[in-house]
């Protein structure tokens, strides 16, 4: 099967998956936000999450808005080798995850362990969500963006082979070195070499260059702490499900970290115990790891 017939059948995959998904909507036990968030929202969206979907501006006008997106068991872990095993649920996934959290943004930002093979492409795939999306004036896919210090196996991964969406690699430069024929041969991708390489502020700097005002991060864990740490996040979407899972003492952060809810919400139906909530003004402790 050629590249774009799998790209094709992937999405008719994914589609198929987040129209057929019984959602339940969301209550709402905390609202704090007052007015200064972009909102986002449909008739459908709003009846679904119990609101407007909330959102930072961008910080700088040389820097692109960021949110973290995350799922994490009652225990606090975020590894799972399949990760609807955290008991996240239908909401989380197709509302939030695959849905709110990136209907406006411009790009989605993975770290290479995150993206695995490539056989995956992070967008949103709702009908109501795609219909939104576009609403907004954004292009069917966001600009996928891969961070990796070691060179990527272009001939593997779907998310490469898709000249429609675009891809930016945050990388260093003896991987853009050993990479330079693969992507001669792949135009749609374009390359961000890190001088000095854990530079993530001049990444996202060249990210903003690109015309990408708004980010998703959406893991892993070590990607996340670095951009928590450079002071890079606005918000974060955590949603915290009601069973023990994952991989033990897999934090997405490995200090505790400070903010302001301003939003908390919970699951009903099949998801009842599921909170979602959303912080602002993140404050990482300082200082080693336990």
């Amino acid at each position: 099967m050629k590249w774009a017939e799998r790209f094709a059948a992937f999405a008719a995959r994914k589609e198929r998956e987040a129209h057929e998904a019984a959602i339940y909507p969301f209550t709402t036990e905390l609202d704090r936000s007052d007015g200064t968030l972009m909102s986002i929202a449909s008739p459908w969206s709003a009846a679904m999450f119990d609101g407007p979907f909330l959102m930072s501006s961008p910080p700088t006008a040389d820097r692109p808005a960021a949110s973290l997106v995350f799922v994490q068991s009652r225990d606090g872990n975020t590894v799972a080798a399949d990760p609807s095993q955290l008991g996240g649920g239908a909401a989380d996934t197709h509302l939030i995850y695959e849905g709110l959290s990136r209907v406006a943004a411009d790009a989605v930002l993975a770290g290479a362990g995150t993206v695995r093979a490539g056989t995956s492409v992070f967008s949103v795939w709702h009908p109501e969500l795609v219909a939104l999306r576009i609403s907004l004036g954004q292009p069917r896919h966001p600009v996928q963006v891969v961070a990796t210090r070691r060179p990527v196996d272009f001939a593997r991964g779907l998310i490469f082979n898709v000249p429609e969406v675009r891809v930016v690699l945050i990388t260093v430069a003896s991987c853009a070195a050993d990479m330079r024929q693969a992507l001669a041969a792949r135009p749609w991708i374009t390359p961000i070499v890190l001088n000095p390489p854990d530079d993530l502020t001049a990444a996202f700097a060249a990210l903003r260059a690109l015309g990408i005002a708004r980010l998703s991060v959406v893991g892993g864990r070590t990607l996340a702490t670095s951009v928590i740490d450079a002071g890079l996040v606005q918000d974060l979407y955590m949603t915290t499900t009601p069973i023990a899972a994952g991989e033990p003492n897999t934090p997405m952060y490995p200090r505790p970290l400070g903010g302001n809810v301003i939003l908390r919400k919970r699951g009903t139906g099949p998801d009842a115990g599921v909170v979602f909530e959303h912080t602002i003004h993140l404050e990482p402790a300082r200082g080693s790891v336990d």
